[in-house]
C-alpha cells in the first residue's frame, strides 16, 4: 500500500502540490500531470496504481481522458477517483460513475477524506487483483482438467447429486451423439438406455449413502455395447456430497473375447468328458471280465480280484475326477467361489455333482464316470436340490448354470 503508484492530474500548479502534501505522510510514489495529454502519456509510461482526475482542464477535460483510459485494453483496469468542483450535480457524477470512474471527491475536500478515498479504493483494487490472479490461475488448472480428461480414452461425465451434467468429456459426447454445450445442464439419465435409468439412480443413492466408490457392468448407451462404470462421490469442504464422477470402460471386445476363450474350454472339457467316458467304459468292460473269471478262480484268487477291482475303482475315480475338475476350474473359474459363498455346507462330494450337472452331464454320464449307477446318482441330484432349497419348478442345471453369472 505504501508503495502505491498515484497519478495527479489538475491544471492548476498549487492544487498538485496541496494534493501532494496531503498524501505525503503515506509515503504513496506520486506523479503530476497537468492536462489531460500529459496524464494519457504518464499512464502509458508508468502504469499508475490509482489515478486521480481533475473535471475541468484545458486541452482535454478529465471525462475525455476517462472515456479514453476505459477504452484502453491495457490500462481500462486503473481505478480512476474524479475530482471535481463544478460539474457536481447529480446527473454529472452518474454520468462519470457510468463511463467508469470508481468514486468521486467533490471539492473543497479535506486531507482525512482524499486519505480515506484512496485507501478505500487501493484495498479495493487490491483485492480485485488478487481474485482476478486466482481465477486465472483456477482457468489454467480447469483447461489443464479439461485437457487431461479428454485425453483419457473413455467416457468420462461429472453430474450434480441431483444427474444434472456439470462436465463431460469428447468420448461422452461420441457415446450420447450429442455435443458438450447441449449436454451441460441436462440430466444424466436422459443419455442412458431408458429400461436401465432406474437402476443407474439406485446405485448412486448408495453411492451417496455409503460414500465409498463403485464399479458395475452394464448396457449404459443404447446398442449392444457393455461397459463397465466406476463412479466415486465428490463432497465440498463441509464433506457434503456435492456431485458424482462416472468413468465408462467399454468392455465389449474383451467379453466377446473372454466368452471365444470360455468356449474354447468348454469344448476342450465336452471333449475331455467323453474322453474319460470311453475309458471308462473300457474299464468297466474291464472289471465286468474279472467279475466273470471271479466264481472260478480260488477263494485265495477271489479275494485277490475283489481287491483289485475295489482298488481300481478307487483309483480312477480319483484320476478322473482331478482331470475333469482342472479343466472344469479353469473353465468356469467362478463357479466355486459363488457356490461356497452361497451354499458353505456343501460336502465335497456334494460340490463335485454341483460341477458335473453345470457341465451339463446326465446321471447316466456321471454314473459312468463315477462308477456308480444311475439310481445312486439321481438319488444324490435329489438331496442336493434339498440343500440348494429348490422347489419342485425348478431345474437344478438351470440353477446351477445361473449361480455365476
Amino acid at each position: 500500500m505504501s508503495n502505491a503508484k498515484l497519478l495527479l492530474v489538475d491544471d492548476e500548479p498549487l492544487n498538485l502540490k496541496l494534493f501532494d502534501k496531503m498524501l505525503k505522510e503515506h509515503h504513496y510514489q506520486i506523479l503530476t500531470a497537468t492536462n489531460g495529454k500529459e496524464c494519457l502519456e504518464k499512464v502509458q509510461a508508468y502504469c499508475p496504481d490509482l489515478v486521480i482526475l481533475d473535471w475541468n482542464m484545458p486541452v482535454m477535460h478529465g471525462i475525455e481522458v476517462l472515456e479514453i483510459l476505459k477504452k484502453d485494453p491495457e490500462n481500462k483496469d486503473i481505478p480512476v477517483l474524479m475530482i471535481t468542483g463544478v460539474m457536481t450535480s447529480p446527473e454529472d457524477l452518474s454520468y462519470a460513475m457510468t463511463i467508469g470512474a470508481i468514486d468521486f471527491l467533490k471539492k473543497p475536500f479535506d486531507k482525512q477524506e482524499l486519505n480515506a478515498r484512496v485507501k478505500n479504493i487501493l484495498l479495493l483494487y487490491q483485492s480485485m487483483n488478487a481474485l482476478k490472479t486466482q481465477n486465472s490461475l483456477l482457468e489454467d488448472k480447469n483447461r489443464f482438467i479439461n485437457s487431461l480428461i479428454d485425453s483419457i480414452p473413455h467416457p468420462i461425465i461429472y453430474y450434480s447429486t441431483e444427474g444434472i451434467i456439470l462436465m463431460c468429456n469428447t468420448f461422452f459426447e461420441e457415446c450420447s451423439g450429442t455435443g458438450k454445450s447441449d449436454l451441460l445442464g441436462k440430466s444424466a439419465y436422459h443419455y442412458f438406455r431408458t429400461d436401465e435409468v432406474a437402476f443407474h439412480v439406485q446405485k448412486d443413492i448408495e453411492l451417496i449413502e455409503s460414500r465409498e466408490s463403485i464399479t458395475y457392468e452394464k448396457n449404459i448407451f443404447p446398442g449392444d455395447a457393455v461397459f463397465i462404470v466406476s463412479k466415486n462421490l465428490i463432497v465440498d469442504n463441509q464433506d457434503n456430497p456435492i456431485g458424482i464422477i462416472a468413468v465408462f470402460t467399454d468392455v465389449t471386445e474383451l467379453k466377446k473375447a473372454h466368452e471365444d476363450v470360455v468356449n474354447t474350454k468348454k469344448i476342450e472339457l465336452i471333449s475331455s468328458s467323453l474322453r474319460v467316458m470311453h475309458l471308462n467304459e473300457m474299464n468297466n468292460r474291464l472289471i465286468r471280465h474279472l467279475e466273470e473269471v471271479k466264481p472260478h478262480a480260488s477263494k485265495e484268487g477271489q479275494d485277490l480280484i475283489q481287491q483289485i477291482v475295489s482298488q481300481f475303482k478307487m483309483s480312477i475315480t480319483e484320476k478322473i475326477w482331478n482331470e475333469l475338475e482342472t479343466r472344469f476350474e479353469d473353465t468356469f473359474d467362478s463357479f466355486y467361489k459363488a457356490l461356497l459363498e452361497m451354499f458353505p455346507a456343501l460336502t465335497p462330494n456334494e460340490r463335485k455333482l454341483c460341477a458335473l450337472l453345470r457341465s451339463g452331464l446326465s446321471s447316466k454320464d456321471i454314473a459312468l464316470l463315477t462308477f456308480q449307477n444311475p439310481q445312486s446318482v439321481d438319488v444324490a441330484r435329489y438331496r442336493l436340490r434339498k440343500k440348494l432349497h429348490l422347489t419342485n419348478e425348478e431345474n437344478i442345471t438351470d440353477f446351477l448354470l445361473m449361480l455365476d453369472k
